[in-house]
């Protein structure tokens, strides 16, 4: 994570723009091409079948440091055209996906399970859109994980999701019992208790900034500077909840979650900006049955920006 002053400059010109809609939105999915007619040849016309994903893009996803793994190929069966999900490594294995990215089916050890879609926060299904990144923001991110979180040595599939929009960014991560019968197991999120574990309380205003005074869980103390005018600035609060940069990483060599997430000030008269972040850990808990957060909350602060 960048400090110091390019994340400043980045925290304000992002928040300037911050964009509505419960701060949720699904990244842009790139509509099938239509199936195109070849120039005639011969006298006869060929047709080019059509496409659900670019040739750029399906080499983008499968490049090593962005398949997870995974081998990704447009395939067709009775000319329908389906994504498909291997591992050179599991030879069992697949995940198929339709081409309107509306269902997956793995097939594992001889089972076959459709995979259960979840709901975005507004009660939408979010869809089987794949992309490792490629088309920068536009694209977002969504990929699966071969993981083993409840360290039996069984893997679990994890589909791993960025929503990106202008000064917000939110991950979803739904993780599924590929060895049993594709089963959600559930993932509690952190990000209320993550706020909850620190106080912030503003003790004054220097040269257009905010000093404030963040203290966590074990009462250590840190100090934090907001960007604020002066006018007003005695009006601006700490309010305990999920902020709009929240995100989760995949440990899968740990079998772990990592989260991440800014924190900063409510500010009545402008769009509030971060001066810190949070970070935790998430683990399987065998009793819960489900990931959960399992280490301590970190904070850290943002450097003021010289002047």
């Amino acid at each position: 994570m960048k400090k110091g002053i390019v994340l400043w400059i980045l925290t304000l010109a992002l928040g300037l723009t911050a964009c509505g809609q419960s701060g949720e939105t699904q990244p842009e999915e790139v509509a099938p091409t239509p199936e195109i007619q070849a120039p005639e040849q011969s006298g006869e016309t060929l047709s080019l079948p059509r496409r659900i994903m670019s040739e750029e893009a399906l080499e983008y996803t499968n490049r090593e440091d962005c398949s997870n793994g995974f081998v990704l190929a447009e395939r067709e069966e009775d000319g329908v055209p389906f994504l498909e999900f291997t591992r050179p490594e599991t030879p069992d294995f697949s995940l198929q996906i339709n081409q309107d990215l509306t269902e997956a089916v793995a097939k594992y050890q001889g089972r076959s399970m459709t995979l259960e879609r979840v709901e975005t926060p507004n009660g939408a299904l979010y869809d089987w859109y794949v992309s490792a990144g490629y088309g920068g923001l536009v694209s977002g991110y969504s990929m699966p994980f071969w993981v083993d979180f409840t360290g039996d040595g069984q893997p679990e599939l994890a589909w791993l999701r960025h929503g990106y929009g202008t000064g917000f960014h939110e991950s979803v991560c739904t993780v599924y019992n590929i060895s049993g019968r594709g089963e959600i197991i559930s993932l509690v999120e952190p990000w209320e208790e993550m706020a909850a574990s620190i106080t912030v309380e503003p003790q004054g205003w220097e040269d257009g900034y905010i000093r404030a005074l963040v203290t966590d869980s074990e009462g250590q103390t840190h100090t934090a500077w907001l960007m604020a005018q002066e006018k007003g600035w005695r009006e601006c609060y700490y309010w305990p909840g999920k902020s709009g940069w929240a995100s989760l990483e995949i440990d899968q060599e740990r079998g772990t979650l990592e989260a991440v997430m800014m924190f900063g000030m409510e500010q009545p008269h402008s769009f509030g900006m971060y001066m810190g972040e949070l970070q935790t850990e998430l683990g399987y808990d065998a009793e819960r049955g489900a990931i959960v957060r399992s280490g301590p909350v970190f904070v850290s602060v943002f450097e003021k920006p010289e002047a």
